[in-house]
Protein backbone atom coordinates (compact mmCIF):
# COMPACT_ATOMS: atom_id res chain seq x y z
CA UNK A 1 0.00 0.00 0.00
CA UNK A 2 0.91 3.36 -0.95
CA UNK A 3 0.42 6.21 1.69
CA UNK A 4 0.44 9.72 -0.16
CA UNK A 5 0.39 13.20 1.76
CA UNK A 6 -0.47 16.30 0.27
CA UNK A 7 -0.24 19.76 1.04
CA UNK A 8 -1.56 22.57 0.24
CA UNK A 9 -3.84 26.06 0.39
CA UNK A 10 -7.64 26.45 -0.63
CA UNK A 11 -7.85 29.06 -2.45
CA UNK A 12 -9.08 32.10 0.13
CA UNK A 13 -12.72 31.56 -0.87
CA UNK A 14 -13.01 28.04 0.01
CA UNK A 15 -12.30 25.53 3.44
CA UNK A 16 -11.65 21.96 3.70
CA UNK A 17 -15.81 21.89 4.25
CA UNK A 18 -16.78 22.99 0.86
CA UNK A 19 -18.63 20.81 -1.28
CA UNK A 20 -15.40 21.33 -4.27
CA UNK A 21 -13.31 19.21 -1.82
CA UNK A 22 -15.65 16.85 -1.25
CA UNK A 23 -16.15 15.94 -4.90
CA UNK A 24 -12.45 15.45 -5.02
CA UNK A 25 -12.04 12.68 -2.01
CA UNK A 26 -15.16 11.37 -3.67
CA UNK A 27 -13.47 11.08 -7.25
CA UNK A 28 -10.30 9.42 -5.13
CA UNK A 29 -12.54 6.98 -3.79
CA UNK A 30 -13.85 6.13 -7.20
CA UNK A 31 -9.87 5.92 -8.31
CA UNK A 32 -9.53 3.19 -5.70
CA UNK A 33 -7.98 4.88 -2.79
CA UNK A 34 -8.48 2.90 0.17
CA UNK A 35 -8.64 5.51 2.78
CA UNK A 36 -8.44 9.20 3.25
CA UNK A 37 -8.08 11.87 6.37
CA UNK A 38 -7.74 15.74 5.98
CA UNK A 39 -6.93 18.81 7.82
CA UNK A 40 -5.67 21.83 8.41
CA UNK A 41 -1.94 22.05 9.89
CA UNK A 42 -1.57 23.02 13.27
CA UNK A 43 0.21 26.41 15.01
CA UNK A 44 2.55 25.21 17.74
CA UNK A 45 4.57 26.81 20.43
CA UNK A 46 7.76 25.94 18.17
CA UNK A 47 7.88 25.86 14.48
CA UNK A 48 10.45 23.24 13.60
CA UNK A 49 9.35 23.30 9.73
CA UNK A 50 7.60 26.63 7.82
CA UNK A 51 3.79 25.88 7.91
CA UNK A 52 1.88 27.99 5.76
CA UNK A 53 -1.36 29.80 6.76
CA UNK A 54 -4.59 27.59 6.07
CA UNK A 55 -2.30 24.83 4.58
CA UNK A 56 -3.91 21.53 4.53
CA UNK A 57 -2.71 18.05 5.05
CA UNK A 58 -4.09 15.38 2.57
CA UNK A 59 -2.81 11.65 4.06
CA UNK A 60 -4.56 9.04 1.35
CA UNK A 61 -3.88 5.46 0.92
CA UNK A 62 -3.67 4.02 -2.85
CA UNK A 63 -3.61 0.13 -3.53
CA UNK A 64 -0.50 -0.84 -5.33
CA UNK A 65 -1.68 -0.55 -8.47
CA UNK A 66 -3.91 2.49 -8.74
CA UNK A 67 -2.61 5.03 -10.82
CA UNK A 68 -2.83 8.51 -8.58
CA UNK A 69 -2.12 10.93 -11.55
CA UNK A 70 -5.29 11.58 -13.70
CA UNK A 71 -7.61 12.19 -10.17
CA UNK A 72 -5.27 14.72 -8.30
CA UNK A 73 -4.91 16.73 -11.61
CA UNK A 74 -8.44 17.67 -9.94
CA UNK A 75 -6.47 19.46 -7.06
CA UNK A 76 -5.46 22.50 -9.20
CA UNK A 77 -8.93 23.86 -9.69
CA UNK A 78 -9.37 24.43 -6.19
CA UNK A 79 -6.15 25.46 -4.65
CA UNK A 80 -3.50 28.01 -4.71
CA UNK A 81 -0.75 26.25 -7.14
CA UNK A 82 0.72 25.23 -4.24
CA UNK A 83 0.35 21.48 -4.05
CA UNK A 84 3.19 19.43 -3.32
CA UNK A 85 3.35 15.62 -2.03
CA UNK A 86 5.31 12.71 -0.52
CA UNK A 87 5.08 9.31 -0.87
CA UNK A 88 5.61 6.09 1.14
CA UNK A 89 4.97 2.53 1.12
CA UNK A 90 3.64 0.60 3.84
CA UNK A 91 2.60 -3.33 4.17
CA UNK A 92 -0.66 -4.32 5.43
CA UNK A 93 1.21 -5.47 8.62
CA UNK A 94 1.72 -1.56 9.43
CA UNK A 95 -1.58 -0.39 8.23
CA UNK A 96 -3.24 -0.94 11.93
CA UNK A 97 -0.42 1.11 13.72
CA UNK A 98 -0.39 3.64 11.13
CA UNK A 99 -3.91 4.15 11.19
CA UNK A 100 -3.83 4.63 14.92
CA UNK A 101 -1.68 7.77 13.65
CA UNK A 102 -3.74 9.24 11.99
CA UNK A 103 -6.51 8.74 13.66
CA UNK A 104 -5.25 10.06 17.08
CA UNK A 105 -6.55 13.62 18.54
CA UNK A 106 -2.71 14.91 16.71
CA UNK A 107 -0.98 13.68 14.09
CA UNK A 108 2.54 14.62 14.30
CA UNK A 109 4.83 14.46 10.96
CA UNK A 110 8.39 14.05 12.60
CA UNK A 111 10.80 14.36 9.63
CA UNK A 112 14.42 13.26 10.03
CA UNK A 113 16.39 14.47 6.72
CA UNK A 114 19.63 12.38 7.22
CA UNK A 115 22.60 15.02 5.29
CA UNK A 116 24.56 13.64 1.98
CA UNK A 117 27.29 12.26 3.46
CA UNK A 118 25.98 10.13 6.37
CA UNK A 119 26.35 6.26 5.66
CA UNK A 120 22.87 4.98 5.21
CA UNK A 121 24.55 1.65 5.02
CA UNK A 122 25.86 1.82 8.68
CA UNK A 123 23.95 -0.68 10.46
CA UNK A 124 23.70 1.39 13.88
CA UNK A 125 22.06 4.34 11.98
CA UNK A 126 19.34 2.60 10.19
CA UNK A 127 18.96 1.28 13.98
CA UNK A 128 18.46 4.49 15.28
CA UNK A 129 16.57 5.45 12.83
CA UNK A 130 13.92 2.30 13.66
CA UNK A 131 14.45 2.79 17.56
CA UNK A 132 13.07 6.53 17.16
CA UNK A 133 9.96 5.06 16.23
CA UNK A 134 9.78 2.31 18.80
CA UNK A 135 10.71 4.36 21.74
CA UNK A 136 7.46 6.03 21.30
CA UNK A 137 5.87 3.43 22.86
CA UNK A 138 7.62 4.34 26.33
CA UNK A 139 6.26 7.61 26.42
CA UNK A 140 3.15 8.98 27.74
CA UNK A 141 0.36 10.19 25.73
CA UNK A 142 2.02 8.09 22.84
CA UNK A 143 -1.23 6.56 20.64
CA UNK A 144 0.25 4.42 17.88
CA UNK A 145 1.94 5.14 14.24
CA UNK A 146 4.97 4.29 12.11
CA UNK A 147 7.89 5.32 9.94
CA UNK A 148 8.95 4.80 6.16
CA UNK A 149 11.59 6.68 4.17
CA UNK A 150 9.59 8.63 1.59
CA UNK A 151 10.36 6.87 -2.07
CA UNK A 152 9.99 10.03 -4.17
CA UNK A 153 11.68 13.38 -2.36
CA UNK A 154 14.69 14.17 0.03
CA UNK A 155 13.19 16.85 0.81
CA UNK A 156 10.31 17.62 3.78
CA UNK A 157 8.98 19.80 2.39
CA UNK A 158 7.64 17.19 -0.95
CA UNK A 159 8.25 17.97 -4.76
CA UNK A 160 5.34 19.30 -6.78
CA UNK A 161 2.16 17.49 -7.47
CA UNK A 162 2.05 16.13 -11.09
CA UNK A 163 4.33 13.27 -12.92
CA UNK A 164 7.60 14.80 -11.24
CA UNK A 165 6.13 13.55 -7.96
CA UNK A 166 5.63 10.01 -8.72
CA UNK A 167 9.02 9.14 -9.54
CA UNK A 168 11.02 7.44 -7.42
CA UNK A 169 14.33 7.69 -5.86
CA UNK A 170 16.55 4.25 -5.68
CA UNK A 171 16.00 2.69 -2.57
CA UNK A 172 20.34 3.59 -1.41
CA UNK A 173 19.83 7.31 -1.85
CA UNK A 174 15.89 7.53 -0.05
CA UNK A 175 17.71 10.06 2.99
CA UNK A 176 13.66 11.30 4.43
CA UNK A 177 12.68 9.44 7.52
CA UNK A 178 8.90 10.57 8.12
CA UNK A 179 7.64 9.51 10.99
CA UNK A 180 3.77 8.96 11.89
CA UNK A 181 2.75 9.55 15.16
CA UNK A 182 -0.01 10.42 16.80
CA UNK A 183 -0.30 12.11 20.21
CA UNK A 184 -3.65 12.84 22.62
CA UNK A 185 -2.12 16.63 22.60
CA UNK A 186 0.44 18.52 21.29
CA UNK A 187 1.47 19.37 25.06
CA UNK A 188 1.92 15.85 26.13
CA UNK A 189 3.89 15.55 22.97
CA UNK A 190 6.25 18.27 23.73
CA UNK A 191 6.72 16.80 27.01
CA UNK A 192 7.89 13.65 25.79
CA UNK A 193 10.28 15.73 23.24
CA UNK A 194 12.26 16.29 26.81
CA UNK A 195 12.52 13.36 28.70
CA UNK A 196 15.77 10.92 28.32
CA UNK A 197 13.77 8.30 26.10
CA UNK A 198 13.27 10.77 23.26
CA UNK A 199 16.85 11.89 23.54
CA UNK A 200 18.76 8.41 23.87
CA UNK A 201 18.58 8.12 19.56
CA UNK A 202 18.48 11.85 18.53
CA UNK A 203 21.46 12.62 20.03
CA UNK A 204 23.00 10.03 18.14
CA UNK A 205 21.64 10.80 15.00
CA UNK A 206 21.72 15.09 15.40
CA UNK A 207 25.43 14.65 13.76
CA UNK A 208 23.90 13.41 10.88
CA UNK A 209 20.62 15.78 10.42
CA UNK A 210 20.45 18.33 7.33
CA UNK A 211 18.04 20.80 6.73
CA UNK A 212 14.62 19.72 6.28
CA UNK A 213 14.31 17.79 9.42
CA UNK A 214 11.50 19.09 12.07
CA UNK A 215 7.69 18.22 12.09
CA UNK A 216 4.33 19.53 11.19
CA UNK A 217 0.31 18.50 13.14
CA UNK A 218 -2.42 17.96 11.98
CA UNK A 219 -5.80 17.14 13.68
CA UNK A 220 -7.15 14.99 10.96
CA UNK A 221 -10.89 14.08 9.94
CA UNK A 222 -11.18 10.86 8.25
CA UNK A 223 -13.38 10.91 4.75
Amino acid sequence: MFSQIIRFTLRPYLTISASEFLTLRQKVVAAGAVAQYYGYTLPTRKSPLPKKKHEVCWAIHWPDSCDRRTVMTGLRGITTGDETSLLFKFTDTQLPELEKGLEAPICEFACIRLADDAPLSNAALQKSMDKTYTDTYKMLGFAGGNWAYALNANDSAGVTLGDASEHLISEQERRLGVYFLGWESIELHQDASETSVFAEEIDKLMPYFANGTGAWYVSFRKH
